[in-house]
């Protein structure tokens, strides 16, 4: 769930906010173990507190709490018995930071915690990723976002409603020149439910948090896709939710 890029007003304030709000969340934390700064190495000594499953490739999304909307984005994979750390850069989630487990609603502002697969990509055209690629047109490419409607957070062609997501405009905006799906409140992972969120990709960042989506810079988003296949997850959300000390 992308944030549209002509609407910034303010948002060089909203960042130097959340930063400061941030770095005084990381002064009164607890200091973080080995394990915990480091979610490939939590991977490896089994402490994370979700299953990496049959992937090959876990992406995290980690948070120091639920009020942030800053993130470290890490790539893990496997390697053997162990998982070695692929990539790490600075992300962005949901303005309203992440949302407690089954808690996540439509239009919120927060991004959901949990595990989650990565079924498959889309934008303006196919970067390399093993994932299925859609690429996007210049206009009429959406995603359900109306609560009630059969669609939602479903893909579908045509004029896109008010309240859904217009992939094509939010690819010539830019966020969604690459994306990727990530499967929250909808198959494989589980039946859609109304109301509960949808649109949750991950996707190119603008800077600022976004609505929902993990967001991260173009080259590391493209990196990352270049390296994925069916069956890969993400795992995303606080740190204490995430990771055992």
């Amino acid at each position: 769930m992308a944030v549209r890029v002509h609407a910034q007003r303010g948002g060089a304030l909203l960042v130097a906010g959340v930063t400061a709000a941030l770095a005084a969340t990381l002064v009164h934390a607890p200091r973080a173990s080995a394990s915990e700064a480091d979610p490939c190495l939590a991977l490896s000594l089994g402490k994370s507190r979700y299953e990496p499953g049959k992937a090959r490739h876990i992406v995290f999304a980690v948070a120091a709490g639920y009020g942030t909307p800053l993130v470290t984005v890490t790539e893990c994979a496997k390697a053997g018995p162990f998982w070695r750390t692929v990539l790490s850069t600075p992300g962005y989630v949901g303005r309203n930071g992440f949302a407690e487990p089954g808690t996540k609603r439509e239009g919120d502002g927060k991004s959901p915690t949990g595990s989650y697969s990565m079924t498959e990509a889309f934008g303006e055209g196919d970067p390399g990723t093993r994932l299925p690629y859609r690429t996007l047109r210049k206009s009429g490419d959406c995603w359900g976002s109306t609560v009630g409607d059969p669609r939602y957070n479903r893909y579908y062609r045509g004029t896109c409603l008010p309240a859904d997501e217009n992939l094509s405009q939010y690819m010539l905006e830019g966020p969604y020149r690459q994306a990727v799906v990530i499967g929250y409140n909808r198959p494989p992972d589980s039946p859609v439910v109304q109301g509960n969120g949808s649109a949750i990709f991950m996707h190119i960042g603008t800077g600022r948090p976004t609505a929902g989506c993990v967001s991260l810079a173009r080259p590391e988003l493209e990196a990352v896709m270049r390296t994925l296949r069916p069956g890969d997850r993400i795992i995303m959300g606080p740190r204490e939710a995430l990771l055992r000390p």
